[in-house]
Parts: structure tokens; C-alpha cells; sequence
């Protein structure tokens, strides 16, 4: 029988994410928590709110001054076609609808039918034409510009402590949520010491560097269980992967001996397994220890701890590498953990997050790299699906893709694309979408998290073709959608570049490709 795992909503308060084995059941949010906002689906840049009716979408609320708005949608409105034709998956086919009017060169102006009253009519929404550009998405001055909108939303949303809030926690949320962010303004070329956001990057690495590994009482959390309820793992891991990628761009006071600092504590908090709890201290107040997510987060802090000249216990290292793989139980997925009921249950996302610590750490030749890729691959239309935060899971397998070169990369778009499209807001930020699993919980956690949350993760899967992140791609083999000319050096009569070797060059590369047609049939 399939084992189902609920998120215990109390968990979130106090660190991010716990999850346990339940049976399923819908979730009360605990007193003092913000309630969930109804889960429904995102109307895309047309802005607005609807319930899934078959294939047809029900207008539950719209966008004030939106696109959708000016064009005279309306809440109680039944979306049931787009572009003159009747929905046969409403979600995707207006998703389609919106990328075709978005590609127009001018009069961007998409038409919807909608149901009121009893009587059917269309409506004209206006939207972005980008032309041409819209064809290079996920590249591109569509892209370009969808990310800079994003980012400036981001840049407004910054406390003046350089932190962004975690609605759910205190202090270890509030590092998780400001690490996302600054990895946001980093991947589209930032660093504390130059670009249009340095200024917001290292104030946010000011905040994080004191607040790393802080865990403090949140209000309204229950005082009963008996259990540990620490969740410092989570910050050493987005925090490390955070410091670590501003200290490889552009070194900042102190800041080695803190990752040094961060390096001592996770290895201290490794368990005996070589997985990861939440926290240090001993089994929850859920009664279960290791969960596989926390290990890819501190395994790629401690790639990034690593890529900077401090050095990370190799032997350490193996040892939680192999967690991962016997959490998989040989079947080319990562499962939630090694506990009965959940080892070999893989999750794409879950499995590209480890695929991306992996490739931090140096190790792409470890065994259960090819499989994790293969079934990564053979698995993306699936990351919606991920358990707890899609968010997570579309991250995770963006990063993994992007590190697998051209192929890889291009598939993920060709299974996200809609997505991406459908979760734009016309404020420019990201939200969240329903799940079956936020459908049979009654609580969307992606949603909780808030806007914040969401539109740092997109910013960063749309960055990544910048190739910033070094931390996980390093020299990328993935080309850029529109390559510009080489620049090279003068060339002198002093020193003059060795000749290419293009037979060794196109061996490996056909050597690299056949590879990945391998770990696609894995």
C-alpha cells in the first residue's frame, strides 16, 4: 500500500518543512499561525484566482487593475475556452493560450470565453506583446524582463535588517528566506560588491551570518510532545549554500571564518546514518530523525564550504553521499528517508536536488549519480507533484538540468514552461499552485510561505542560464540560448593560444551525449 506523508503544520512554525507518515487528513493551522489562503489555480499575467471545474475555470476572485480586470473579467466568471477554441485541460491550454498572445508583435490581446449569467461571451484581455523574444523564453529579453520586474518586486520586499520574512518561523525560517533571496539576486549577476542589487546582497549576508544556526521560540508553539524540535539544519544548509556562493563571487570580512563555523556544525549535526534530522538533538516530537531533503541542502553548503578552500572531511562526506543512495534503495530515485514504507519512494525533485549536491561536492563520479539523473530525466513533467513545496522539487531538478548540459536543460523547460507561465502575477512576482497532495491536506505550503518564497525560486530557475550559480554549475556544459562571439585576448607573437583539438573535443562531447541517452533509459 502506498504510503502517503502529511506536513505537520506546526513544524513549519518553528523551521521549515517536517513531514511525517500518516495516514492523510486535512490540517488545522495552530493558533497564532496566518491562515491558509484559499488553494486555487493563478490565472498567469491575466491576474486572478479560479477553481478547477473539470475543464473549465471558475473565477473565485481577480487581480485589482489587473490585465484581467481592464478587460472586464469578473469573480463568478467560467472561463471555459481560450483563443476561440473550448478547453480540453483548461490549466494548460490557457497557459498555451497566454504564450501565444504573449508572442505577438503588437496587440497582444487574448481572447477568452467565459460563462456568466448563463450566457457565453468573449472578452479581450491585454497582455505584454514581447514578439519575437517570446520564442527564446526561457532566454531573452522576455526573460530578461520578467527577471528584472522580479527582482526590483523582491528588492521592495527587504526588512531593514537586509532580512525577507518567513510567515511560518522565526529566526531559522527568516535565514532560509533571505539565503533564497540573495541566491535570486546572485544568479542574475549581483554580488555584495557589484551589480544593481550588491547593496541588498550583502545586507542580507550581514543578516545571515548573525542569524545562521539562531533558533528561538516562535508564539503559539505548543509546549507539549516532549519531542526535539530544533531545525537549525535547515538554515546551516540554505544559509551555507548562501555564504558560500557570496564568498566565492566577492569575499567578505569574516565571512571565511563563518563558513568554517558552519562546516564544524553540520558535520556535528550528522547522524550516525549519515543523513540529516531537522536538528541536532535527538528524534522529534513526531518520533522520526532523518529526512533525505536536509542532506542535499547541507551537502551543497558544504560543496560551496568546500569550493572556497576550506576542506570538508572527505570520509564525512562519503558517508552521508551513501545516505543518500540507500535512501534510493537502488532504484535511481531518492526517497523520503531509510525508514520502511518511504526508501525507494523517488521524487524527481527530491532526487534532482541531489543530483545538484552531488555535482556541488565535486562528485558526479559517485555510483548513484548516472541513476539519479536518469530517473530525474525520466521523471520531469512529475515535479509538480513533489511532496510539501513544488517549489523545492522545481528547483532542485532546474539546478540538476542545468548542470547536465543542453539536453537536460531543454527538456526541463519543455516540461515547465506552462507552469512558469501560469504562476507570473502581473506584479510581477510568483505564487503557488493546488497539488493532490494540498488538495487532500487542506493546506498548501508553497502558498503559506507567501509570495516571497515563490518568486525566489523562479527568479533563480530563470537566472540559472546566466551560469552565476557557480556554486552548483561551475563552468556549465549547457550553451546559452543566443551565444555571443568569444572574446578572447590579443594574441602576440610572445604567446599565441595552443591549436584547438576538435578530435578529442567532439569524442568527448559525443562521449558526454551518449551518456545521457544512457541515464534516460535507466
Amino acid at each position: 500500500m502506498r504510503v502517503l506523508f502529511s506536513l505537520l503544520a506546526v513544524c513549519l512554525a518553528i523551521g521549515s518543512f517536517a513531514c511525517i507518515a500518516t495516514a492523510p487528513q486535512a490540517q488545522r493551522t495552530p493558533p497564532g499561525f496566518p491562515q491558509s489562503e484559499p488553494d486555487l489555480y493563478n490565472l498567469g499575467p491575466i491576474g486572478g484566482k479560479a477553481a478547477l471545474n473539470g475543464a473549465k475555470l471558475e473565477v473565485r476572485s481577480v487581480v485589482k487593475d489587473g490585465p484581467g480586470e481592464k478587460g472586464g473579467l469578473r469573480q463568478g466568471d467560467v472561463i471555459s475556452g481560450a483563443g476561440g477554441k473550448p478547453f480540453a485541460d483548461a490549466y494548460l491550454d490557457l497557459a498555451k493560450a497566454i504564450q501565444t498572445t504573449e508572442a505577438l508583435a503588437k496587440n497582444a490581446k487574448l481572447k477568452i470565453t467565459v460563462e456568466r449569467g448563463g450566457k457565453a461571451s468573449d472578452l479581450e484581455i491585454t497582455l505584454t506583446a514581447f514578439g519575437k523574444d517570446a520564442g527564446a523564453f526561457p532566454a531573452g529579453k522576455m526573460r530578461d524582463k520578467i527577471v528584472e520586474d522580479a527582482l526590483a518586486w523582491l528588492a521592495k520586499q527587504q526588512q531593514g535588517d537586509g532580512s525577507w520574512e518567513c510567515h511560518l518561523s522565526a529566526e531559522n525560517g527568516k535565514v532560509c528566506m533571505t539565503s533564497l533571496c540573495g541566491l535570486a539576486f546572485i544568479a542574475c549577476g549581483s554580488t555584495a560588491e557589484k551589480g544593481a542589487y550588491s547593496a541588498n546582497v550583502k545586507k542580507a549576508a550581514q543578516y545571515v551570518m548573525a542569524n545562521i544556526g539562531v533558533e528561538r521560540e516562535f508564539p503559539g508553539m505548543p509546549k507539549s510532545g516532549g519531542g526535539d524540535w530544533n531545525q537549525t539544519n535547515w538554515g546551516l544548509g540554505y544559509g551555507g549554500m548562501f555564504l558560500a556562493q557570496v564568498q566565492m563571487l566577492s569575499p567578505v570580512n569574516g565571512l571565511k571564518e563563518k563558513l568554517t563555523w558552519v562546516r564544524d556544525t553540520i558535520l556535528k549535526n550528522m547522524e550516525e546514518t549519515g543523513g540529516f534530522a531537522h536538528g541536532p538533538g535527538g528524534p522529534n516530537a513526531l518520533n522520526y530523525l532523518e529526512l533525505e531533503i536536509v542532506s542535499n541542502y547541507c551537502l551543497s553548503a558544504l560543496g560551496g564550504i568546500q569550493a572556497c578552500g576550506i576542506d570538508v572531511d572527505k570520509s564525512k562526506v562519503e558517508k552521508a553521499l551513501n545516505y543518500v543512495q540507500k535512501c534510493g534503495g537502488g532504484k535511481g530515485g531518492v526517497g523520503y528517508s531509510t525508514r520502511p514504507g518511504q526508501v525507494g519512494m523517488g521524487d524527481v525533485g527530491r532526487t534532482g536536488g541531489a543530483v545538484a549536491a552531488f555535482a556541488a561536492l565535486g562528485r558526479t563520479d559517485h555510483a548513484y549519480y548516472k541513476p539519479m539523473v536518469g530517473f530525474m530525466l525520466g521523471n520531469l513533467r512529475k515535479i509538480k507533484d513533489g511532496h510539501v513545496s513544488p517549489m523545492m522539487h522545481w528547483l532542485g531538478a532546474a539546478i540538476a538540468c542545468r548542470k547536465e548540459g543542453s539536453k537536460a536543460w531543454e527538456a526541463f523547460w519543455e516540461a515547465q514552461r506552462e507552469e512558469c507561465t501560469m504562476l507570473r502575477m502581473p506584479d510581477n512576482s510568483f505564487t503557488a499552485r493546488p497539488t493532490d497532495e494540498s488538495a487532500t491536506l487542506g493546506k498548501n505550503n508553497d502558498r503559506d510561505l507567501g509570495a516571497v518564497w515563490c518568486t525566489a525560486h523562479w527568479v533563480i530557475i530563470l537566472g540559472l542560464e546566466k551560469d552565476h550559480l557557480t556554486l552548483w554549475l561551475g563552468k556549465s556544459k549547457a550553451p546559452k540560448s543566443k551565444p555571443g562571439p568569444k572574446k578572447e585576448g590579443p594574441v602576440t607573437e610572445e604567446k599565441k593560444p595552443d591549436p584547438p583539438k576538435e578530435k578529442t573535443a567532439e569524442e568527448k562531447k559525443k562521449e558526454a551525449e551518449k551518456k545521457l541517452e544512457d541515464a534516460m533509459k535507466d
